[in-house]
Parts: C-alpha cells; structure tokens; sequence
C-alpha cells in the first residue's frame, strides 16, 4: 500500500507541489480505510515533508496555488482526525499557522471527515 504512495511521490517530482499535495491526499484518501499504524507513519512523514516545503517556498505560489495547498492540507487533517489516529503530527504547528486561511478551506477538512454538506441553493 505505501508502496503505491512511494511510488507516486517519486513520479510527481516533475509536478508543481500543488499538483504533488492534491495526489498525494487523493491517494491517502483512496487507501486510508486499510491503512495500519505504519503506513499513517509514513503518510504522515510525507505530509510532512509537503507542508515543509510549501513553508520554505510560500512566497512562490500564487493565491490560487497557497489556497489549493492549504484545501489540501485541510482534508487531509480531516482524514487524519477520521481515522482516529492519536499521533501528533509535527508539521500540525506548521498548520496552525494557518489556521487564518484554514476557515477558507473548512469544507474541504469536512469533506476529509465525510461530512460535507450540501451546497445547492434552497429556494
């Protein structure tokens, strides 16, 4: 299982790290139902790395691209938090100083929790 993520973020370096963010959270998404102690380890790590990098290259990424990374992020917090995993992540201090744009990206982490609501006008 971790294989296949392995696998993935070796062929996404050519992506932009947004593009790397979304799969990376679609595949834990897709998997993390099997997922044991080891592999949220690993996903965690990876997530890790992603946050750092995303931290030391901020000032890069248009709004459009800190927005999709932070939605990212968010969902995957979300399938963490799902997934009743009780490891503290180290890069969730990274996250919280985003919590300002996290309520841009609240239904995406509900989302992640399987909580999403409607969003279709009531008339």
């Amino acid at each position: 299982m971790m294989t296949a993520v392995a696998v993935l973020a070796f062929s996404a370096c050519k992506e932009t790290l947004p593009k790397r963010f979304e799969s990376f959270v679609n595949k834990v998404e897709k998997n993390c139902a099997s997922f044991s102690e080891d592999d949220w380890t690993k996903a965690n790590a990876q997530f890790e790395k992603l946050v750092q990098e995303y931290q030391d290259n901020k000032t890069s990424y248009n709004q459009d691209e800190q927005k999709q990374i932070r939605s990212n992020m968010a969902k995957y917090m979300g399938l963490v938090t799902k997934s009743g995993i009780n490891t503290v992540i180290s890069a969730l201090d990274d996250f919280i100083q985003e919590i300002p744009s996290f309520f841009e990206s609240i239904g995406d982490f509900l989302k992640g929790l399987g909580l999403e609501g409607d969003d279709s006008e009531k008339e």
